[in-house]
């Protein structure tokens, strides 16, 4: 075996270990894990500590591994009982918050963005081989990003909604109403889309009424005590004013169980288990799940359940993503197109298509986009693949419309967009774009079109400062399309960053940032 295969058979054979040593009393452990994650930073507060690892150091890379293995265990017998559980959860969130990494790390190697050799006595030593971040720590800086500029606009944090007012309903229905509101980053559909018999704003309502009964139980001191899943089925069902077996699906896609664990886990550090199931009926809320990345978790729960209506429904993801879009051009000095626009040969057969078009009627400037919507936080490396090629699908997207516009010109494309505009106004500079919800810098495989600025939406927000384009701006549409093909912000840790120790039971494993820094911790 090579030291890539040595390091998953460690990996596995940790995983293992860990599962046969969750305690006997299965629902207390999974309790304790609950109450040991709800002491940890939130995902984005360890920003400013750089890893070689994850980019920057994760807050809880193994929370849904430790329920995973928790719920799949058949309970050992370690003598851990009551208080003691929480002393065992502590080790064994550290254990899996470690494994978790390791298996970052091994993918990382996998793709060649890491160099992995066997050290000595049952050591693994890898280090960083390019100077290019992998797109998924790009991946997880936006999409925090993003999750921070939201909170900023949508009031207290948790810790805000106790004390004095603590039973009053409003202030709680207030605040979780503000939180489901921020969190629609996590979920892009538009609220009337149907997936898996539950309309996306059911989902949302649901998690409104989830997060105010858990605050509530939160400040009687009942927060660990598990629930019923008929009666709060029942009780939401009734509050809404909907079908209970609408609602019970709802409830379902906010739980961690025995079936699902294992599809929760796989990517560490995102998305926490709103709800855990401790056996048949009964529940325990997890208040970090409902209040971090509740619907995050939903999406990739739906994608699991519901699969094919989950991606047959993905075209309503570009109408939003379109809306959102035109929200930064409100100015009357901006014209934008209602909708797709299908560009076509001299045949008749479609050529290709544009999503979106910008025309700016105060320097005649014209920027047309194509917007990818592809899910976050990719599963696999091969799915991570396959998501960069749908992307990059964008190359030819991008070329065919060029070649249609050099053709029938940008006039024609502007007639197309706004008629009455089109007989006044001239189209003198055509700006490409494509424009991911979450993902779009890849450092393998086809190169982009440099013809075309790349990027994703929260970087569009964050070189506009959240804010429309002021109708004093120059050049607005040209100078949006230089910064965005200008940034690349560094993520990469530097030399100096101190080298990762990952436990993995009996075996170690030491991340570098760099070959030099490996030679040097060698050298000492």
């Amino acid at each position: 075996m090579n030291a890539q295969e040595r390091l998953r058979q460690a990996i596995d054979q940790q995983r293992d270990r860990l599962r046969a040593g969750v305690p006997r009393d299965r629902e207390g452990a999974i309790l304790a894990v609950l109450r040991a994650r709800e002491l940890l930073p939130l995902p984005g507060a360890s920003r400013q500590q750089p890893d070689p690892v994850s980019g920057h150091r994760l807050a809880d890379p193994g929370g849904n591994l430790a329920l995973r293995l928790c719920v799949e265990s058949t309970g050992g017998d370690t003598g851990q009982r009551g208080s003691a559980l929480d002393g065992w959860a502590e080790r064994f969130m550290m254990e899996c918050g470690s494994l978790a990494e390791a298996e970052l790390a091994l993918a990382h190697c996998e793709t060649g963005f890491m160099r992995l050799v066997d050290g000595s006595g049952g050591t693994f030593e890898a280090w960083i081989t390019t100077k290019r971040a992998p797109a998924t720590w790009r991946e997880r800086a936006e999409f925090e990003w993003w999750a921070a500029w939201l909170a900023q606009r949508h009031g207290p944090g948790l810790t805000d909604v106790a004390g004095s007012e603590a039973g009053d309903d409003g202030l709680y229905r207030r605040w979780a109403d503000a939180r489901v509101a921020m969190m629609g980053h996590q979920l892009a559909y538009p609220p009337d889309a149907l997936v898996d018999g539950c309309a996306i704003g059911a989902y949302r309502a649901v998690l409104g009424r989830l997060i105010v009964r858990a605050l509530q139980a939160r400040d009687r001191g009942e927060l660990q005590a598990p629930l019923s899943e008929r009666e709060l089925v029942a009780t939401l069902a009734s509050s809404l004013g909907a079908d209970a077996a609408v609602i019970g699906r709802a409830v379902a896609a906010f739980t961690l169980d025995r079936e699902n664990a294992a599809w929760h886990a796989a990517v560490p550090g995102i998305a926490a288990a709103p709800l855990v199931r401790v056996d048949g009926d009964r529940l325990v809320w997890s208040l970090r799940g409902l209040t971090t990345e509740p619907l995050l978790f939903v999406a990739r729960e739906l994608r699991r359940r519901a699969a094919q209506e989950y991606n047959n429904t993905a075209i309503l993801r570009e109408g939003l993503f379109r809306q959102d879009l035109y929200t930064l051009f409100v100015d009357k000095r901006f014209v934008t197109s209602g909708g797709r626009i299908e560009l076509r040969r001299d045949s008749g057969n479609v050529r290709t298509d544009i999503d979106a078009v910008v025309f700016d009627r105060k320097t005649g400037a014209l920027a047309f986009f194509e917007l990818k919507s592809q899910d976050p936080f990719a599963r696999s490396t091969t799915e991570l693949a396959r998501q960069r090629d749908n992307l990059l699908y964008a190359n030819r997207q991008i070329s065919g419309a060029l070649a249609w516009l050099q053709r029938s010109g940008a006039n024609e494309l502007l007639n197309r967009v706004d008629s009455r505009t089109a007989k006044p106004f001239r189209a003198h500079n055509v700006y490409p774009f494509v424009l991911s919800r979450y993902l779009a810098h890849f450092s393998d495989g086809p190169k982009p079109d440099r013809r075309a600025a790349w990027g994703t939406w929260p970087q569009l927000l964050r070189l506009l400062d959240g804010q429309p384009v002021r109708a004093s701006d120059a050049n607005p549409l040209a100078s949006l399309f230089n910064r965005l093909s200008k940034d690349e912000p560094d993520l990469r840790p530097s030399d100096g960053t101190p080298p990762r120790e990952l436990e993995i039971g009996g075996a170690r494993l030491m991340v570098h940032p760099s070959y030099a820094a490996f030679q040097a911790s060698a050298a000492r």
